[in-house]
């Protein structure tokens, strides 16, 4: 056997691979979207990706896992995106709110999947896709405490409150926001962001230094 035979087996190993994976989301996307997520089974979705039951517990754990094979790589590039939106040397709020904005208007898009996502995120701690769905969410929450770190030093916030603490409030009520925000019947982004500003101004200015501008 070639060094050619063996790199032309393992590039059509990979290209298999990445089919396999491919037809597994669009696959359990679809159906989710279709039926529901309670209401599909691995079963169907193994059967629709055209590849065996088994298969699929090479990527994803569970159907919960599943939820999370999809959304992980649209949070990279969500992450991506919206940390490149944020304006430097801006008031704080402007910062943080640039930051969530890309994702107001992707989940406006697919509200019934990301109500799912919501749904089953609580206690999400195991399973395949999980270590790099939570570390997503942990580099979000560095970026805003970086965000909280640069305004305390600039005199814009009061100094001595714990930057990891505050940033994850700051998360958190982006969180609580969103959850508010889909369960309504018709989302509107303004009407989202509009209450996430608002709601950032309260916890701001509890943070607010006085002596800054």
């Amino acid at each position: 056997m070639t060094e050619s035979d063996i790199g032309t087996g393992t590039g059509r190993r990979a290209r298999n691979k990445a089919d396999k994976l491919r037809r597994i989301k669009e696959s359990s996307y679809e159906l989710f979207s279709e039926k529901g997520y309670d209401q599909t089974t691995m079963r169907e979705i193994a059967a629709r990706a055209g590849i065996a039951l088994g298969t699929i517990f090479t990527y994803a754990s569970d159907k919960r896992d599943l939820l999370f094979l999809i959304f992980n790589d649209r949070q990279d590039e969500l992450r991506r995106v919206s940390f490149a939106a944020i304006p430097e040397n801006a008031p704080f709020g402007d910062q943080i709110e640039a930051l969530f904005t890309p994702f107001y208007y992707h989940f406006y898009t697919e509200p019934a999947f990301t109500r799912y996502l919501l749904r089953e995120l609580t206690f999400f701690k195991n399973g395949i896709q999980s270590p790099r769905f939570q570390e997503g969410r942990r580099s979000i929450v560095k970026r805003i405490r970086e965000l909280v770190e640069e305004a305390t030093a600039s005199d814009r916030l009061t100094p001595g409150n714990p930057s990891q603490h505050v940033a994850e409030m700051i998360f958190g009520l982006y969180q609580s926001e969103l959850r508010l925000w889909l369960s309504g019947d018709n989302p509107a982004v303004k009407d989202g962001l509009k209450r996430l500003r608002e709601a950032f101004d309260i916890l701001i200015a509890g943070l607010a230094n006085p002596r800054g501008d």
